[in-house]
């Protein structure tokens, strides 16, 4: 078992999700912020009215106005991420500012020790003994998720009062000072064991929640991971000022092939469908199967009308090129509907229904694809029947864009 504290030195590089998940985690401790503002004015005022030392009064109500301030900064922290998701760099500037006033407070807390080891009262120093080791445990338990973090406030608010309690001189306060030490390195390895469980179960949380929202025959995302995740994109556009569009995708004629090739020849297409889309996607996009052969592409970074048609274009002829399976040539096509965002806000069923809607169009016309307008033209009924033996489609398909 590896005890050094220097290791929380080196860091470690965490996935972007669980270390914004990490700072998220550090925001949680608005209530022992408040528990430790009420306990440092009841040691403050106590100490100060026992020995009338001005130093302890002003390092009290520092503490206070300190213990305030990261309250109403937790506050702000919360407002933030309820607004959208919090990206790396935004969680990094946020654990900055959370570092900088628990460092603070560490530091007044380490000062109000070793004011109190400066005066002749053995009451008062059994009182700030028992304060600094509530804070220290509260340290170690809400703080290690950044063992970094932890590793300075213990060393701020132990090491010092210890050293006074050193120079102190005697048996007893030799003692103390030798025990809080002692306590300070084992409890370097309690804060590396905390942030290691909980990077482990993050990491198997993230993983299980991965494998909930994945497709089990093509590895895309699946309608789970399209409900959890939309909402987040959406957000993000509206925050950051950019455009989105969604494209849902039907696959046409792929019944008749998959009853007449059989459901492995299906499969096989199914996953090329994928693989053709994935080409075609950005990492800042979302593919998802929804299910059968129905699939979405949420298309970001949208800034004008013809990024999403250029890009439903080339779905359109890659899905409509033909696919090899078990030496058959089998020819398949797609339907695309488009609901683009821009500078309206649109809810994620909003923009769905859009989409949907314009593919119901698209498949009516056999156009390839449409774009969702307010006022869809007026289009002939759908063809009843088997469109698989429709052959011509995939030369009309772009005949009538949108």
């Amino acid at each position: 078992m590896t005890l050094s504290p220097f290791q929380f030195l080196r860091g470690r590089r965490l996935p972007d999700s669980i270390y914004v998940e990490m700072v998220s985690d550090l925001f949680s401790v608005a209530p022992l912020v408040v528990v430790f503002a009420l306990s440092q004015c009841l040691v403050g005022a106590a100490i100060f009215i026992e020995t009338g030392d001005i130093v302890i009064l002003g390092i009290t109500i520092l503490a206070v106005v300190v213990s305030v301030e990261r309250i109403w900064m937790i506050q702000n922290y919360h407002r933030t991420a309820m607004q959208g998701s919090i990206t790396r760099s935004e969680a990094a500037y946020w654990e900055r500012r959370f570092a900088i006033r628990s460092m603070v407070t560490g530091a007044l807390v380490g000062a109000l020790g070793v004011r109190c080891f400066m005066l002749p009262y053995p009451t008062v120093q059994m009182l700030i003994v028992g304060t600094l080791t509530g804070y220290a445990l509260g340290t170690i338990t809400r703080v290690a998720y950044s063992p970094r973090l932890a590793f300075m406030n213990l060393i701020i608010v132990v090491v010092p009062p210890s050293i006074m309690s050193l120079m102190h001189g005697g048996l007893i306060y030799i003692c103390l000072s030798l025990l809080v030490l002692i306590f300070l390195f084992g409890a370097f390895d309690v804060v590396r064991h905390s942030y290691d469980t909980t990077v482990n179960q993050l990491v198997l949380k993230k993983k299980f929640a991965g494998l909930a929202q994945s497709d089990a025959l093509t590895g895309l995302t699946n309608r789970l991971g399209l409900d959890e995740n939309l909402e987040a994109i959406i957000a993000d556009a509206q925050r950051n000022g950019y455009g989105l569009a969604v494209h849902i995708l039907d696959l046409d004629r792929f019944k008749a092939a998959n009853d007449r090739y059989g459901h492995p020849a299906g499969d096989a297409i199914l996953k090329e469908v994928a693989r053709r889309l994935t080409l075609l996607t950005r990492e800042s996009d979302l593919l998802v199967r929804l299910g059968g052969d129905e699939f979405v592409l949420v298309q970001t970074g949208v800034a004008a009308r013809k990024q999403a048609t250029a890009l439903a274009s080339r779905i359109v002829e890659d899905i409509g090129s033909s696919y090899e399976v078990k030496g058959l040539a089998i020819e398949i096509g797609t339907s695309v509907g488009i609901a683009i965002m821009s500078n309206e806000y649109l809810s994620p069923d909003e923009l769905l229904a859009r989409a949907d809607q314009a593919l119901y169009q698209a498949k009516r016309t056999r156009s390839g694809f449409i774009v969702y307008t307010t006022t869809p033209h007026l289009v002939p009924p759908l063809i009843d029947g088997d469109d698989f033996q429709d052959h011509d489609a995939t030369t009309r398909k772009t005949a009538n864009r949108r």
